[in-house]
């Protein structure tokens, strides 16, 4: 029978080689069945003489565990156990278990929350409100949230793009997303139009720093070094001051507007899917009641017997 750290051993290739996921999703989930182990130590349950045999733990363990965690955030509670049942798993795959304990288990309900999106007017106010002393700073906040908006990419996914992801001729960007899965996204023409007139005005800098310009960073931060996430995060923060919009706006916020405004424009559910990178199709829809909602205010607009024509006079009913 594996001791604990033969079985980490095997899980981490699990998820590096087996399952290509990305570094710090790997670092989680080891450190979440560590953390399992240490409990269990503690309270001095699933022990074989000296040490804590991790097979031997079952549901009560594994709810004991998570009780103990209750205080904490449910998507933090939810991803633990998530790595619980893909670390049960892979030991029942190689028959060192018979059956799942963490299966048995119950996520913590989440309530489901979307970033509010903007609206259109407000998303050109966004993407436009950049103006800094630095002309070099302001083309590139430009073109950064021009492209954030046109491609619904993920934060980390643009921190980490290169010029050379950038289809410019056939109007693409190869992004590389969760789990090291690349996918294509078009890139519009006003995105398209401040990424060339920014890359043209940073050509020199990205030579003397890289060589090749495919294999610079798209976004150049201090020192012409790749663009860190907060960063990024700061430069919307502060465009949405700039721009004047009352509502809090965070790089999520950019790509749920992305999808919501695909969506009232009629865009098939699955193109967006795949646009947003996501593996389930249930995750594209709850973006739904966000253009269900902006369904049926324009309903109460337009029609006679909208609800907000109640209050007026409609004409004879026939």
């Amino acid at each position: 029978m594996p001791p604990t750290e033969q079985l980490l051993d095997a899980f981490r290739d699990h998820l590096e080689l087996e399952r290509n996921l990305a570094v710090r999703t790997v670092a989680a989930y080891l450190a979440d069945v560590r953390q399992f182990a240490a409990f269990c130590a503690a309270h001095e349950v699933c022990r074989e003489g000296d040490e804590v045999n991790l097979l031997r733990a079952g549901k009560l363990e594994l709810r004991a565990f998570l009780a103990s965690l209750s205080g904490g955030r449910k998507t933090t509670i939810q991803r633990k156990l998530a790595a619980l049942r893909s670390f049960y798993h892979l030991c029942c795959e190689r028959h060192w278990l018979a059956a799942n304990p963490a299966e048995l288990v119950r996520s913590p309900k989440i309530d489901k929350h979307l970033a509010g999106s903007l609206s259109v007017e407000d998303a050109a106010r966004l993407v436009e409100a950049p103006h800094h002393a630095d002309p070099l700073r302001t083309l590139r906040d430009r073109a950064l949230l021009e492209l954030y908006y046109s491609t619904g990419c993920r934060l980390r996914e643009l921190a980490g793009a290169t010029v050379g992801d950038w289809e410019r001729e056939v109007g693409t960007m190869r992004i590389m997303g969760k789990g090291r899965k690349q996918r294509l996204v078009s890139v519009g023409s006003k995105a398209a139009a401040a990424l060339d007139e920014y890359v043209a005005a940073t050509l020199t800098e990205r030579q003397a720093k890289y060589g090749p310009v495919e294999k610079s960073p798209l976004f150049l931060g201090a020192k012409s070094r790749p663009l860190s996430a907060r960063t990024i995060e700061n430069i919307v923060r502060l465009a949405q001051l700039a721009a004047g919009l009352g509502q809090h706006v965070t790089p999520h916020t950019l790509r749920h507007t992305f999808a919501t405004h695909l969506l009232e424009s009629g865009a098939n559910l699955r193109e967006v899917q795949e646009m947003l990178g996501h593996e389930s199709l249930s995750t594209t829809q709850r973006y739904t009641h966000v253009t269900a909602d902006h369904i049926l205010a324009e309903y109460d607009k337009a029609h006679p017997r909208g609800r907000r024509a109640k209050g007026r006079k409609t004409g004879r009913e026939t």
